[in-house]
């Protein structure tokens, strides 16, 4: 899983292709196209990749057509100079977000991969209750309106991503409805 972990903390459009076909699974190649409005040939460029690196499959089962696929939640570590960082679904979400939300975007460019990394640790305790989002922005070392917008963002990945990530608790019943609809991802119903 290494290399995995490693190649979808690389390619943030490939990580965002990750995790809405994990979110929808099983699913086609063609409904993930819709969700994400990318191309035909993209779309399964990375599903054959996500399938070579053995987090994803297509199965002999069809909708309409078209082969289903499956997505296996991948978990793994990620050692940097500063700890060992468990890498999972919602680290993975957050990082492939970071492609269509402007907030994560802005903010990961503004400030790196290491402290949106760090971001995902302080919005965690954030939603146990043991962080404010101006102590999360502390902690950070951004200005407040960084940490508050770039935490609102990442609560709502873990609202819409956690159920399916074995290494986070389930914060989809914390966090409210209306922030889980407006996470970068959606689920077919």
């Amino acid at each position: 899983m290494f290399f995995a972990v490693q190649r979808l903390l690389t390619d943030a459009d490939l990580a965002y292709f990750y995790t809405d076909l994990l979110l929808n699974s099983p699913t086609t190649v063609k409904r993930a196209m819709d969700r994400q409005g990318i191309v035909k040939s993209t779309a399964y460029k990375y599903a054959n990749e996500l399938a070579e690196l053995g987090v994803a499959e297509e199965l002999d089962e069809y909708e309409d057509g078209a082969a289903l696929w499956t997505a296996e939640p991948v978990v793994g570590t990620w050692e940097t100079e500063a700890a060992e960082i468990v890498v999972s679904p919602v680290v993975i979400a957050v990082y492939g977000a970071s492609t269509v939300d402007d907030d994560l975007e802005y903010f990961l460019e503004r400030y790196g991969e290491a402290t949106l990394l760090h971001a995902i640790v302080e919005t965690d305790a954030y939603l146990q209750g043991e962080q404010t989002r101006r102590g999360l922005a502390t902690a950070l070392d951004v200005p407040s309106a960084a940490g508050i917008a770039v935490s609102q963002a990442i609560e709502a990945i873990i609202g819409r991503v956690s159920p399916v990530d074995p290494a986070f608790p389930d914060y989809s019943g914390d966090v409210h409805v209306r922030a889980i609809d407006d996470a970068p991802y959606t689920v077919d119903a």
